[in-house]
């Protein structure tokens, strides 16, 4: 299954902390016309690279399921952001 939400939390210098809950479904619905308009495009560059797309839509369904459980963390000296993904 997909990731339906995500967690963002900033820390600033002075340690005061901003937690943003991000729905991911409503990117999800929103992202689902851009990819139909693009299929066209995805099955003529796997065609074009000798690539099956029966195995490359799956394996691409793989990557975005592998992203559950995901902790990204970008630090600096004045503020630092951790990005969850569940």
């Amino acid at each position: 299954m997909i990731p339906m939400v995500a967690q963002l939390q900033v820390r600033d210098w002075q340690n005061r902390e901003f937690h943003l809950w991000i729905p991911l479904a409503i990117f999800w619905i929103l992202l689902l016309p851009v990819a139909i308009l693009i299929a066209p495009l995805i099955l003529l560059a796997c065609l074009f690279q000798r690539m099956n797309p029966f195995r490359v839509l799956p394996a691409f369904w793989e990557v975005l399921s592998a992203l559950k459980g995901t902790h990204v963390e970008f630090d600096h000296p004045k503020s630092s952001a951790l990005i969850h993904i569940f």
